[in-house]
């Protein structure tokens, strides 16, 4: 089949730190390819593709539709769309609208990243793929050091002072990794940075690459306290993948990335610290296996395939 996938004008494709949406486009279409489809990608200037990449035009991010309709291939059986401007154009193609986050668009085809979104967002009228990953892409290492890690966006809802005040209550040692957007420099302001010491508590910025691997894989645990119905939780993956544990906060779609380790979860901080004393994490050899099972890029694949069948099925044009 000739796959079409769209993605903003704000991230490149895959990212080179913070971008969830981005990474999931990037090894959707590497195993697409890999199963013999052709894929052609709407992607960021700079972004690198194995299929085909259309990059859109410089510094434009509002009104893509009509480069899209101009620079569409002939000949398309599908299209997948990350960004939902394609999809609610109602093109006379089979488009599957992938969410990503608490937004609702009026299309025929609205695939949530997990069932919360799809029951709380899109009142059970749709479908859900959870989000998966190159599990060969996370080093695995069995051997941790003596340190916590707080990674992502450094905002009120990602819960950062809250793993602040565990590491404190626990003493050990936190390492916060992620960018600082503008809705929350006045948090990290007075919220985080008069507890950044460089000893106990380091912020080292957004991470990507090499750097957030060796993190991921390194840290002893990571801490995942999320204030807010999170649409999914792609770290906790991610850091899972690595063989590292995970304790998050039971909150969103994080009920469904963490189900198989409820002993994981928590619903405030002081069941945060009581998971790190007790210290009783699974093997890191189970982890990597529960997110190969659940969440690899080919179990994600899988399940857009048999939705693509079905669009291709059922469209109303």
């Amino acid at each position: 089949m000739k796959i079409v996938q769209i993605a903003k004008n704000i991230i490149p494709v895959p990212p080179i730190g913070y971008g969830g949406t981005e990474r999931d486009i990037h090894y959707l279409t590497n195993c697409l390819i890999d199963r013999g489809h052709e894929v052609i990608v709407f992607a960021k200037q700079g972004s690198k593709c194995k299929g085909k990449l259309i990059p859109y035009p410089k510094n434009s991010s509002k009104n893509l539709l009509p480069f899209v309709k101009k620079n569409l291939p002939d000949g398309v059986d599908v299209i997948i769309d990350h960004a939902g401007f394609v999809a609610t154009a109602k093109l006379p193609i089979p488009t599957l609208c992938s969410i990503h986050s608490a937004i609702k668009f009026n299309v025929q085809f609205p695939i949530y990243v997990s069932k919360y979104l799809l029951e709380h967002k899109g009142n059970g009228k749709g479908y859900f793929v959870h989000n998966g990953i190159g599990v060969d892409d996370y080093p695995y290492l069995e051997q941790k050091e003596n340190f916590l890690l707080s990674l992502g966006r450094i905002i009120q809802s990602k819960g950062t002072h809250l793993a602040i005040k565990a590491a404190k209550a626990t003493g050990d040692s936190l390492i916060i990794a992620g960018n600082v957007p503008k809705k929350g420099i006045a948090y990290f302001n007075k919220e985080v940075k008069p507890h950044i010491d460089g000893e106990q508590i380091k912020y080292i910025g957004e991470v990507g690459g090499e750097e957030k691997m060796e993190l991921l894989s390194k840290a002893k645990c990571v801490l995942f306290p999320i204030t807010w119905g999170e649409p999914f939780g792609l770290v906790p993956i991610e850091a899972m993948a690595c063989g590292t544990p995970v304790i998050a906060f039971r909150k969103g779609g994080v009920l469904e990335t963490m189900n198989g380790f409820p002993e994981l979860t928590c619903n405030n901080l002081n069941e945060m610290v009581t998971i790190l004393q007790r210290s009783h994490f699974p093997p890191p050899q189970k982890l990597r296996e529960y997110v190969t099972q659940y969440f690899s890029a080919e179990v994600m694949t899988d399940n857009f395939e048999k939705l693509i069948h079905k669009a291709i099925k059922e469209y109303k044009k």
